[in-house]
């Protein structure tokens, strides 16, 4: 009897540990293959040359291709000096690009989306994105709740085929997803903004008039009591046209 029950034992143990190793390799397979396309997207349609009245990099963004791999991309998201360098999908209520990649295909990294009818022309443009334990997609984003990080990454651009932006931010936290639907529902976009700039962490000055924000959001672990998490990080910034 006792070693019937070991015999089970050992099958039991050997069928874990294949299933978990299966779900290790999947996990990789996908990291690598949404890692190596991201890479292989940013050679093949992004282009920086040196703008000598700015005295800066400018970026160019081959739009034509971009369509040709897929027609929902319809912006472009990089902040300097992090790993967030992504095309924006525009998605809808079916929320495909949590589970999808910039390609179409299959991926639980999924794609940075929206889900705004007119993105970047709405008065607020919020953006999703997965907070990924292998340092893809808005990961990086939880690193706005140092000071330091913020001081030197408060700019980033989003570039779209009409029109590039530069977004400069303004409040950065972390909060309950129902708890800020529940904040906001009932506020016009001036109350709105006082909001975010009370709800910041730190409080960021000689921002100007805003008239236009974008809102990036992504899964936050701080004080978190649920599985799976309803916390989010938020980072809000002023958005104005550059071109």
């Amino acid at each position: 009897m006792k070693a019937k029950m070991l015999k089970l034992a050992i099958i039991v143990f050997i069928i874990i540990l294949l299933v978990v190793s299966y779900i290790l390799i999947k996990d990789f397979l996908e990291y690598k293959e949404s890692s190596d396309s991201s890479i292989e997207l940013l050679e093949t349609v992004m282009t920086e040359e040196k703008d000598d009245e700015k005295e800066k990099e400018k970026t160019n963004i081959d739009w034509n291709k971009l369509e040709d791999i897929n027609k929902d991309i319809i912006g472009w998201i990089k902040i300097e000096n992090t790993n967030i360098n992504y095309p924006i999908l525009k998605d809808d209520d079916n929320l495909k690009y949590l589970k999808h990649s910039f390609d179409g295909k299959y991926n639980k990294n999924g794609s940075i989306f929206t889900l705004n009818d007119n993105p970047f022309q709405d008065n607020e443009t919020i953006i999703y994105g997965h907070n990924m334990r292998s340092g893809l997609m808005f990961s990086e984003l939880g690193k706005y709740m140092n000071e330091e990080f913020l001081n030197a990454h408060l700019n980033f651009e989003i570039y779209t085929k009409n029109a590039n932006y530069k977004a400069t931010i303004f409040s950065c936290y972390s909060i309950g997803v129902n708890k800020e639907e529940n904040n906001i529902k009932l506020l016009d976009f001036q109350k709105e903004i006082e909001y975010y700039k009370k709800a910041s962490k730190y409080s960021i000055d000689n921002i100007g008039k805003i008239e236009k924000i974008v809102k990036l959001s992504t899964c936050s672990y701080l004080n978190n009591h649920t599985t799976p998490t309803d916390q989010r990080y938020y980072i809000i910034a002023k958005l104005e046209k550059t071109n």
